[in-house]
Formats: C-alpha cells, structure tokens, sequence
C-alpha cells in the first residue's frame, strides 16, 4: 500500500495495533524478504486483513468498505471502462444524482491528482472509500467478462494457421489470466490440438487448434522454459514466467511423448499463493493458535497429508513465511521447487544424480539448520532419516500420504518408524482437502427442514456434528433446523456456477500426552480419532460444516466431501 512508512506507524501505533518495538521487527522483516509491511503484519498474524484497513482508512478520513456479496447496479460499473478499473485498481458502487457524487472503492490510498483524473474520466465528483484486494477481484469480474470473450472468439478465429501460433500463445495466456486455472493441458492429436483448462478442480476442453498450431506452440513453450527444443519424444520438464498487467504469471512444464507427438501440462504458479497466510487457506483461529504454539517448541514432526492437489504445498508455504523471521536457519527439499522464496535455502531432488529426499537431508543436516522442510516423506528411508533429524534439535515440516490426521500415525509405523520414536517426535499432525467456495455476489440463504437433517444424518452424522460444534462453542442455537446455510443461485460473476474459487478445510491432531501413551500402548487409529473427537479436535467435514454456517461453502459441498 503507497503509504510513508511514518505515517503507516503513526496510525497503527496510535490505534494501539503495535508498539515501537515490535514495528521495528516487523520494518527489519519487510526489508530482508522484500516484501510491504503489510504483508509481514498479515503473516505474523499481528493484525487481520479487514481490521488493518479499517484503520488505515480512519486514519485518512475514510471508510473501510467489505463489497464482498454486496450487489452494485450495472449502470453504476458502467461509469468506469474497464481499462480504468484496472489501471487503478478501483471500484464506483454508489451514485447520487442530485449531489453528481460518485463514490468509488479504491485498494490502495489515493492522492487529489487521481481523484481529478476521475472527476475529468466521469464529469462527476468523487467521494474515495478504501476497500482490499479480494473485494476488488470479485467485483472486476463483471468487467472482465467482456475482455474474456472477446479474447475467446480471437482465439478461435486464429485456430487454423501456424503462423498465428505466437499470437494464439500470448492470448491463452490472457485468458489463464482472467479464468485463472490451476492447469493449463496442450495435446497432439492425429488432426488436431487441444486445450484444455483445470478450474477449481475440473478439467474442461477449451480451445480446437490445428495440430499444426499446437506443435508449434510446443516449440515456443520449450523454448521459453529452456528445455530441448527440437528433442521431439523426450521427456523434459522446465518453468518459464511472464508479464501481465504488472502482474507475474509463471508456469512449470512437464511433456510426455504420447502417441501422436506429445503432451505439454503447464502448472500456474500462482505467486499470490506464497503470499497467504493461514487465516487465508482458511484455517480458523483455534488452528492458528494451536499451530503457532507448536512453532514454539525446540523440535519435533508437524506433517500434513491430503490428496493430490489438495494444497498441502501452499500450506507448507505460508507456516515458512510465519517461520522465516531473522536468526532462524530454514533449508528445504523439495521436487520440485514451486516458489522461490527468500532468505530460505531450497534445493530440489535430482534422482539422476542420487539426491533424494533421505540424501538431501543428511546433506542438510550439517549445514546448521533450525527448520527443516522436506516435500514428502515417501520411504522408510527417508522416515528414519527425518525422525533423527526431529530428534536433534530440528523442527522438521513435511507431507505423507494418509487420508486422516489420525492416520498420519499409522502411515509412519507403516514405513517403519518405531512407536517410541513416533511418540516422541511427531507434534502435529494437519489433513486438509480443497472444497469450491460459494459465490458471494448470488450467494443466498436458507434453513433446511428438519427431516432434510434427518434424512442426511444416516450418512454423514451431521446432527452429531452440530452438537459437537454447539458444546465446544463454535455455533448457538436452540434447534437444528434454524441454522442458515447458503448456496449460491449462479450469476455473471462466476459464470452461473454459483461458486468461485476454492478453501481449505482441515482437522488437526495435536499430539498430547495422552495421545503419545496411546501411541506407545499400540491403541488403534480409531481409538486415538475417538480420545481426539471428544477432546475437541474437528473432523474436515466438521470444519467444513462451520464454513457453511457462515455462507464460505455450500452444505452440499460438504456432504460430497463426507
């Protein structure tokens, strides 16, 4: 945000929000990661997104405005184009005809120059309100459905020749932009290429090309990502990144030889993702609390599980940046590196050259490092080695595949681990899953009957579920049936789907002396999940269940995920 750094101190310290000291830290922090204060007061979890702007706009004279679900006519989007929208990052949601006042959302602080520009732009005057990034993105979206399907019809009428192939390249990638895909599929077929785009989980055929086109487009994409270019049938990965709208786009490319040619799938890296934090994945405060505890600990096992796809990489990510602080050592291994990140020491597995994930810690072992992360414990060698590296001083981040946190337990026996030695060094244990996020701006609510409960009860426990979250504070009520969910009706701004975008939802083991008795008394998984459950811990479908009540997902989602 384009605010002095003495002014952004003044008000926050004057707000209570932080002392001398501590900004101190957090200005050291902002300058050694490169990154806003902004930024380093989010990760920390030393103020919340919405609260930090509230005051930021008090500060200035202004209001903080949440448009998150909130509907603005269309004539009223309508007063700006969409290129000044981009340019400036900027909203208008409310008019007053009599008084010709214009009242606009901006994400960052404005200065009389803007405010003038936009008073020539529209012949109105401007009353500035400050509004955050997410609010901004959802909103766009009513403008960029216009530029989508102008870039869409392009795109389709340049299909044919080869010689568009440069130009087609550059336009899928506006369109990735806008649609924002988590993967981008090239495939050779006999007579013709295809495209197709991975959206909140779901593949989707989107662009016919000929095969001419999508082998030339091949040969750019090697190109750009630096690999064989004219090695036609052999395997070879690479990454490449790229500029748009002042905005950084990088991509991570596997091709596989196929039986008509081959398969370009490109990975958006999304670099907003390493800058989320926990609250953003979705993590409730209760996690945060419990996880930053942990961190506090001088050694020890935290591992997430989930599917593939399932965003246990991104979640890795953002406890780095709570953990990257100066004075900590952090080294990582991973295969392989998704985001660069700084003032940490990556290195990805080379399993030509031997250094696998056991290699590569043993190898980071003697470079004197506080905090460990190790991509996926995948072995019993790398097992032993990780559990060695716990139990010499070292906080060892990870993934393993299991399909509960519970389970995490059992997947370590089963590699090999003994039971003193999982007992003694696992700490926490996360299992997460991604579900769609219901849209805001059509999202609506409702109050299920009691026999619809009921019904659905037979699989999924859910009246079980509401009483757990009742006893343990989490939701009032008298009644099941006057809980609200919500679900969304479909609208332009997310294509009628009704839903936009993706969360996490998580249940989290932490291990208690009771647990590691457990453990070492050989108790089953069910018998530990039981001691868990009743203690407090949340199911997936449990936390899923509380997002529901506050309209971020639909109770459908989650019964599918149950």
């Amino acid at each position: 945000m384009n605010i002095a750094e003495g002014k952004l101190k003044q008000i926050l310290t004057k707000a209570g929000i932080i002392s001398g000291k501590a900004w101190d830290d957090v200005v050291r922090n902002a300058k050694r990661l490169d990154e806003s204060i902004e930024t380093i007061l989010k990760e920390k979890d030393i103020i919340s997104g919405e609260l930090f702007y509230q005051i930021i706009a008090a500060g200035f004279d202004s209001n903080y405005l949440n448009l998150n679900g909130r509907f603005i006519e269309t004539k009223i989007l309508d007063l700006l184009d969409s290129e000044t929208v981009n340019t400036y990052k900027i909203i208008p949601f409310e008019f007053e005809k009599k008084k010709k006042l214009l009242s606009i959302a901006f994400t960052d602080i404005w200065d009389e120059k803007i405010l003038t520009n936009l008073k020539k732009k529209t012949g109105y005057k401007i009353k500035p309100f400050l509004t955050d990034n997410k609010s901004f993105k959802f909103v766009s979206n009513y403008y960029r459905k216009e530029v989508i399907e102008k870039i869409r019809k392009t795109i389709e009428k340049k299909s044919l020749d080869a010689k568009n192939a440069r130009r087609l390249l550059g336009l899928i990638i506006q369109y990735v932009y806008y649609i924002q895909p988590s993967d981008i599929h090239l495939e050779e077929y006999s007579k013709e290429g295809l495209v197709k785009l991975r959206v909140d989980g779901f593949l989707k055929d989107q662009f016919v090309v000929s095969r001419q086109v999508i082998q030339e487009m091949m040969k750019i994409i090697k190109s750009l990502a630096k690999t064989e270019t004219n090695a036609i049938n052999q395997d070879n990965d690479g990454r490449f990144s790229c500029r748009i709208f002042n905005e950084i786009l990088a991509f991570r490319i596997s091709i596989l030889k196929t039986y008509y040619g081959e398969k370009i799938c490109l990975r958006v890296l999304d670099e907003s993702k390493q800058r989320m934090s926990l609250r953003d994945l979705g993590f409730n405060d209760n996690h945060i609390e419990l996880i930053k505890k942990e961190f506090e600990k001088p050694y020890g096992l935290i591992l997430v599980n989930g599917p593939t796809g399932a965003g246990k990489s991104t979640t890795l990510y953002a406890m780095l940046k709570f953990l990257n602080i100066e004075g900590v050592s952090i080294a990582t291994i991973e295969d392989p590196i998704e985001y660069p990140l700084k003032h940490i020491n990556q290195s990805q597995v080379d399993d030509k050259t031997g250094f696998t994930f056991a290699r590569g810690l043993e190898k980071l072992m003697r470079q004197d490092p506080d905090i460990i992360v190790i991509g996926e414990i995948r072995d019993s060698e790398t097992v032993e080695t990780t559990i060695q590296a716990a139990l010499t001083g070292h906080i060892i981040l990870s993934t393993i595949h299991s399909n509960t946190a519970t389970g995490t337990i059992t997947r370590l026996k089963d590699m090999g681990a003994k039971k003193y030695l999982v007992a003694g060094t696992l700490n926490l244990a996360i299992s997460q899953n991604l579900v769609k996020k219901t849209c805001p701006y059509c999202r609506e609510s409702y109050t299920p009957s009691q026999n619809y409960l009921k019904n659905i009860d037979k699989d999924t426990h859910i009246l079980q579920s509401l009483e757990k979250l009742k006893h343990f504070g989490y939701l009032t009520y008298t009644k099941p049936s006057e809980i609200q969910f919500f679900k969304g009706k479909g609208c332009a701004k997310c294509g009628d789907k009704g839903y936009i975008g993706r969360i996490g939802v998580f249940e989290i083991l932490k291990i208690d002396d009771k647990i590691k008795k457990m453990i070492l008394e050989n108790k089953t998984e069910e018998e530990i999940r039981w001691y868990a459950e009743s203690n407090g811990m949340l199911t997936m479908f449990e936390d899923g269940l509380l997002k529901a009540t506050t309209g971020l997902v639909t109770l459908e989602e989650i019964i599918n995920l149950e």
